[in-house]
């Protein structure tokens, strides 16, 4: 019997708790009630940022290493980029290459931000050039900022390394 009344009294104390877990609560008068958003809103996708001034081909003039070494150019290299609308391609001396780039608008003590993406490339190896291009395009993979100065671009990577070029 005692058993019997300690089984009724659990099974009472389970329904209530049960009970007041699964009860919605009441919302004070006046209270608007929460909706989903309608699954035919679409949430705006930002505008990329572009520069008309960075658009177009651009060829390597300089090389500054950090501390203002400056690497020479074996003769004939004609190392070039060209942007377009969020992607880049060029000639690094021997191969060829691409990578997505992005426009941070951020403002940095050497210029406008811009993040390159993953690059890739065409893989041969040329003995005369393997070092500047090497370092090209480490430069460049790092870039973290740029500037535009006429018929000027810079980039800069996050050790302070640049790559000049002209139109």
């Amino acid at each position: 019997m005692k058993l019997l009344t300690v089984l009724i009294f659990v099974s009472l104390f389970l329904g209530v708790i049960g009970t007041g877990c699964t009860t919605t609560p009441s919302l004070p008068p006046g209270t608007p009630v929460p909706t989903a958003p309608a699954s035919s809103q679409v949430t705006p996708v930002p505008t990329p940022l572009t520069d008309p001034l960075l658009l177009g081909t651009w060829t390597l003039k300089a090389m500054n290493i950090q501390g203002g070494t400056a690497l020479t150019f074996p003769a004939g290299a004609q190392i070039f980029i060209t942007f377009d609308s969020g992607t880049l391609n060029g000639y690094s001396g021997c191969n060829n290459y691409y990578a997505p780039y992005t426009l941070t608008g951020q403002v940095l003590p050497a210029g406008s931000g811009i993040a390159i993406g993953t690059m890739v490339s065409s893989n041969k190896y040329c003995e005369s050039i393997a070092g500047t291009e090497t370092t090209y395009l480490q430069i460049l993979q790092r870039a973290t900022s740029y500037t535009v100065n006429g018929n000027t671009l810079t980039i800069t990577d996050n050790l302070h390394n640049q790559l000049s070029f002209g139109r």
